[in-house]
């Protein structure tokens, strides 16, 4: 079976981690699997999937942002691509190698098309026109799909609200994730964590609000900065920690807006950005809560999973997904309401600033938290699940 994987942006991060991993195992199947990705990807990262013999075609006109006449083109590359190749399946990943991916497929008579929905493309908070043209395009693009793939049951639910598929077209299936460090932070004493945040310049007396995300403005970190700049003067132990880095030029031109902000507001010492890393863990056991400012396109977000895991307490917006994590500590207030978000961060840094509220080692629970989170969020799962999706292809 010759399997085309389609995906935007590939760099080191949790889609692409996901995408290799069904690849990988594909492939130790016997089939031909190659990687169609756009403009916007680690060449060194490409280098090592073609040395591992992966297919891999880079379509110069699929980019991370909207831009009209390249999505014309890039569907006409798309288009040359699948005709030329003749796959059996075509897998799309991620929002507009999703769309533009599947139009191209029908187009060019691919006999089996799959997408995975890693989070909604419109969404309630988007400006209505813009939401309806996502909400269409996606339906369109849902005629030519066989089988929709989501990573949790609110997105499914939400795009067959929105007449985009059928129940019996989707399946969910949670995202695996490697979730040991963040067991080992839930498992740390109160004498454990308090080393930690030492080893990163942290006080024991400090208010530790954490976010753990690719910095992109739809993650809202203005908003973090907006709740941060609220509450600095009631609690002036408050750091912010922003875990994560921009990837495209787009990205880089937000993220010094934000450095801006704090510089003028000299805010150096208290709002730290690390950049990217590639072990997040050892932040979670800094955290005194999660900050969760994503507008609601999340299917399950990834950081709220690990802060789950880890025994951190969330104050964030409401989300898709956050409600299926198991174990979750989580306040949710309606997206886009800094005022509420502020108020809610409020009452819980007051809860914490009592010594005896802090967190603590949780060690008893992990047994428990582990088997919830091995069982929903397993990788081996994930890709067995999926390849069964293939087998009914192969079997139809």
């Amino acid at each position: 079976m010759k399997i085309a994987h389609v995906v935007t942006t590939f760099f080191d991060s949790n889609a692409t981690g996901w995408v290799m991993a069904l690849a990988a195992d594909q492939k130790r199947r016997g089939c031909q699997v190659d990687l169609v990705v756009g403009h916007n990807a680690s060449p060194e990262i490409l280098a090592a999937k073609q040395d591992q013999g992966f297919g891999v075609i880079r379509v110069p006109s699929l980019r991370k942002y909207v831009r009209p006449l390249q999505e014309i083109r890039a569907l006409v590359e798309l288009y040359r691509v699948f005709r030329v190749r003749r796959y059996d399946v075509v897998h799309t990943h991620l929002a507009k190698a999703g769309v533009l991916g599947r139009l191209a497929a029908g187009l060019a008579g691919v006999p089996r098309v799959v997408h995975s929905v890693y989070g909604a493309s419109f969404a309630p908070t988007q400006f209505w026109p813009r939401r309806v043209f996502f909400r269409d395009l996606e339906r369109l693009a849902g005629k030519i799909t066989d089988r929709f793939i989501f990573v949790g049951r609110e997105l499914q639910e939400a795009y067959c609200r929105a007449g985009v598929c059928s129940a019996d077209q989707g399946q969910v299936i949670y995202y695996g994730k490697d979730l040991s460090p963040f067991l080992a932070v839930a498992g740390l004493s109160r004498e454990e964590r308090a080393a930690q945040r030492q080893a990163l310049g942290l006080g024991e007396q400090d208010l530790v609000m954490g976010n753990v995300s690719r910095i992109v403005p739809w993650k809202g970190h203005d908003v973090a900065l907006e709740v941060f700049a609220h509450l600095k003067n009631t609690f002036p132990t408050l750091k912010l920690l922003i875990v994560g880095d921009a990837m495209t030029a787009s990205e880089r031109g937000f993220k010094e807006l934000l450095l801006s902000q704090v510089r003028r507001r000299g805010w150096q010492e208290d709002v730290i950005f690390t950049g990217w890393v590639r072990d997040p863990a050892r932040y979670f056991a800094a955290f005194d809560l999660y900050l969760l400012t994503s507008m609601p396109f999340e299917g399950v977000p990834g950081a709220v999973i690990e802060a789950a895991v880890a025994g951190v307490p969330v104050v964030g917006f409401d989300c898709y997904g956050v409600r299926e994590i198991p174990g979750v500590q989580a306040t949710l207030v309606p997206p886009k309401d800094t005022q509420a978000l502020t108020l809610a961060v409020r009452d819980q840094l007051h809860r914490l600033s009592v010594r005896e509220n802090r967190r603590s080692g949780n060690g008893a629970s992990v047994g428990a938290i582990q088997e919830q989170m091995r069982q929903q969020f397993d990788l081996g799962s994930m890709v067995n699940k999926t390849w069964e999706i293939y087998h009914d292809f192969i079997g139809n």
